[in-house]
């Protein structure tokens, strides 16, 4: 029982607006060198060609895509998943291009220019 009150308060607490504050890329943000470490990092995991297939299961995405961005070319199918709503809701309103939706234009294009465009 005592795992499902903690998963509530999660649930409640995370507020995936503000975490996606630090993956507005290219605006100064605290994210900009991480995300510069890790976008550079998983496009020369998957550009090797040794991680591809018919699905990748990402469990955990939380509000974020940059994680699978360099993984597009590699599988058929990409299945995002995250245990809190409010995260995955996140996800279906930047899928739907809904008013509101974070917006990782800049951090496609980036992905996109360490790939050479592709």
């Amino acid at each position: 029982m005592a795992e499902y009150t903690r998963g509530n308060v999660y649930q409640a607490a995370f507020d995936p607006k503000a975490y996606l504050e630090y993956f507005k890329f290219g605006e100064g943000s605290v994210g900009d060198e991480y995300l510069n470490f890790a976008l550079k990092h998983y496009c020369k995991a998957f550009a090797s060609g040794d991680m591809k297939g018919d699905t990748l299961i990402d469990i955990g995405s939380g509000p974020t895509i940059y994680q699978l961005l360099s993984a597009c070319e590699n599988f058929k199918e990409i299945v995002a998943s995250d245990y809190t709503d409010r995260n995955r809701q996140e996800l279906e309103k930047w899928l739907k291009k809904e008013p509101g939706a974070f917006d990782w234009t800049p951090v496609v294009k980036y992905v996109c220019e360490l790939e050479g465009d592709r």
